[in-house]
């Protein structure tokens, strides 16, 4: 039932955030973007802070850890490394940054399936795409009872058209890529899942939408008929119409494998 309470919370939270921050069609682009600069932070508790020779910032702890950090507005991506020691699993983990305007929250899970899978150098690792509407000294929270650190930088870009296929374990931000104005068609797959999200995002920061849902495939639960979630595969094609060239990325949202085959339509 605490599994299910969580799931719950965690798919509102992701659809009402997604529909106040990013809610309309892919807008017009504004000029380039920046990689995220470098920053200094501010801790209320006792996160270690410590700048990447790429610019980004990171800070460390275990257990609860709150922070204040400046960041830009624009977009932004995180990464949580969690180590994997004494033969303990990471459990649920929460990632909240909040500013005066803006307000997101993501969780990242493993089935026990897929667990071993999601291990890279001894430690597993999710990341997660979101964007800042203004500059803001933002309030930054990890719930992990391993020992973890997160890292604020920008998404990777390739030099790629569809079709492209992504694939990956848990959550995951896929680099920026180029998607012409077209139809295409996205065929999404997953294994051993309890749980699934796939939204396109804009260089802007703006998440492509089909009416009032993120698209391709908003928030999807597999649950039996007594309501109850389970582990199982999931497959679906969506068709998906991009109205203005651009580059874009995918957000996933999963506690399994996937992957995602995105291809323009003949």
């Amino acid at each position: 039932m605490e599994r299910r309470g969580l799931t719950l919370h965690i798919a509102l939270f992701l659809f009402l955030a997604g529909c106040i921050l990013f809610a309309g069609c892919v807008g017009e682009e504004t000029g380039p973007q920046a990689p995220l600069p470098t920053a200094t932070l501010t801790p209320t508790t006792t996160p270690t802070a410590a700048l990447t020779n790429d610019g980004a910032v990171s800070f460390s702890g275990a257990g609860d850890q709150k922070t204040v950090m400046p960041l830009l507005a624009g977009v932004h991506l995180i990464t949580l490394e969690i180590e994997k020691s004494d033969g303990s699993e990471p459990g649920v983990s929460r990632v909240s940054i909040s500013g005066e305007k803006d307000a997101i929250m993501v969780e990242g899970n493993y089935t026990p399936e897929v667990r071993s899978d999601a291990i890279i150098d001894g430690h597993y690792r999710w990341t997660y795409a979101f964007m800042l509407s203004e500059k803001a000294d933002a309030t930054v929270e990890v719930s992990q009872t391993a020992p973890w650190k997160l890292t604020f930088g920008f998404p990777e870009m390739i030099n790629g058209i569809p079709p492209q296929t992504f694939t990956g374990v848990g959550n995951k931000a896929t680099p920026f890529f180029m998607i012409p104005a077209g139809n295409y068609s996205s065929q999404i797959t997953g294994e051993n899942l309890t749980v699934i999200s796939v939204w396109l995002m804009d260089y802007n920061g703006k998440f492509l939408m089909d009416g009032d849902s993120v698209a391709p495939l908003p928030f999807h639960e597999l649950r039996n008929d007594d309501f109850e979630l389970y582990v199982g595969d999931y497959a679906t094609t969506v068709p998906v119409t991009i109205k203005e060239g651009g580059n874009y990325l995918f957000n996933v949202v999963c506690d399994g494998s996937w992957s995602v085959i995105f291809s323009p339509v003949e």
